[in-house]
């Protein structure tokens, strides 16, 4: 009798409840270092991720951040669907130099990163996989600085532009390289086929499915206001979730959906805040669910090779902008601002690493040692490098 109105001991609490603790340690340590140290706020939420997860205190492990996988695929979607919506490719006609600009840093990206993958030993599979996944730039970091700081001007805008093509860039190199996985280990050239057809073709209708259900609320519901953002966010959970359901990536619709309104759409778009205050807090969530990915085992098996590509990779991306950046209208300062700010890891590269290594596993641990290891190191370092660049180009205009 006394069980069903008295608590057990000691107590059973539900796994909300760790959540609710990261995400207020999260909000606690993002305040301390943006007010005591003046560093990124961003960064305060990796560093409760790291001292939480496997790394510090064990709080949480990879088989939480697998059962969160919802949640975080939902922040990507809010941040690359806003992304989507600034990149006017109207742009690329007046500018055609900027579309090379973004080809050539990202070749440069991957081309450096495999040559030094293949002289530290690493297999040709493994050092194409980190090097289609060190083309990516982190959406939410970029995103997430730009509001913070309150940055607008040339810099910034081609930050956002460069970020969504090289998400675009590193999603379809990485289907295309899963296929090619499936003919090597497997032997089955048709699934080699099938498989990042249907990725491709399922997220480009998809996406163009979002922006036609977008464009029909819009016309119902104003954006701006309460109303509008929750029936925003819920158009792109039930979206996300469909994407799951149908085993398509949920990083590629929502951009893809972002970038068809812009351009068929002339009606202005005015966000509030990450889509809201709900969607300020799953982004929060997104940063603190990157830190609990790694392990002290991937530190010392990834962790000097990573230091070493992070090197290589920043050079890579600045030279490339560098390279083109007078033709595009950029000072030398611009470009190399520009190339800094293309830094940033975290979401893209997690998620492409926890996919590869669900379908192949052994193939995907020696991957994800190196890429988790570059994504915790960069989701510190690059928010502090991202904030720097924009204040060094006075596109900022902080309190």
């Amino acid at each position: 009798m006394y069980d069903l109105i008295l608590p057990s001991w000691p107590p059973v609490f539900d796994p909300s409840v760790r959540v609710g603790i990261a995400l207020l340690f999260a909000a606690l340590a993002g305040e301390i270092v943006a007010r005591l140290i003046r560093l990124p706020r961003i960064t305060g939420y990796s560093i409760a991720g790291l001292v939480l997860g496997p790394a510090v205190l064990g709080w949480f492990g990879a088989a939480d951040v697998k059962s969160y996988r919802l949640l975080i695929d939902l922040a990507l979607a809010l941040l690359l669907f806003e992304m989507g919506v600034r990149v006017d490719l109207k742009w690329f006609r007046a500018n055609p130099v900027l579309l090379a600009t973004s080809l050539l840093e990202a070749g440069l990206t991957f081309a450096c990163t495999y040559v030094v993958m293949r002289l530290t030993g690493a297999s040709t599979g493994v050092s194409a996989g980190v090097a289609v996944i060190a083309m990516s730039t982190s959406p939410a970091i970029v995103m997430r600085m730009a509001l913070e700081t309150r940055a607008e001007g040339q810099v910034t805008q081609r930050m956002f532009v460069l970020t969504a093509l090289n998400v675009v860039y590193a999603v379809v190199a990485w289907q295309l390289m899963v296929g090619g996985m499936h003919g090597v280990f497997r032997g089955d050239w048709f699934i080699a086929v099938l498989h990042p057809a249907y990725m491709l073709i399922g997220s480009l209708v998809g996406g163009v499915a979002l922006a036609l259900a977008f464009t029909l609320l819009r016309r119902a519901f104003n954006f701006n206001d309460e109303q509008g953002v929750a029936v925003l966010f819920g158009l792109l959970l039930s979206a996300t979730a469909l994407l799951i359901a149908l085993k398509l990536p949920a990083l590629l619709a929502p951009l893809i959906a972002g970038m068809v309104i812009k351009n068929t759409d002339p009606r202005p778009h005015l966000w509030p805040r990450h889509f809201g205050t709900a969607g300020g807090v799953v982004v929060i969530l997104l940063f603190v669910f990157t830190g609990l990915t790694i392990t002290p085992r991937e530190f010392a098996l990834g962790g000097t090779v990573a230091i070493l590509l992070i090197f290589v990779r920043s050079a890579a991306k600045t030279v490339g902008v560098l390279a083109l950046g007078h033709w595009s209208g950029l000072s030398v300062r611009q470009a190399v601002a520009l190339g800094i700010a293309l830094s940033p890891m975290s979401g893209v590269a997690l998620l492409l690493a926890s996919d590869v290594r669900t379908i192949y596993p052994e193939f995907g641990e020696r991957l994800a040692a190196i890429v988790l290891c570059m994504a915790a190191i960069l989701e510190l370092a690059s928010p502090i490098a991202v904030q720097w660049v924009l204040r060094f180009c006075r596109e900022t205009r902080e309190k």
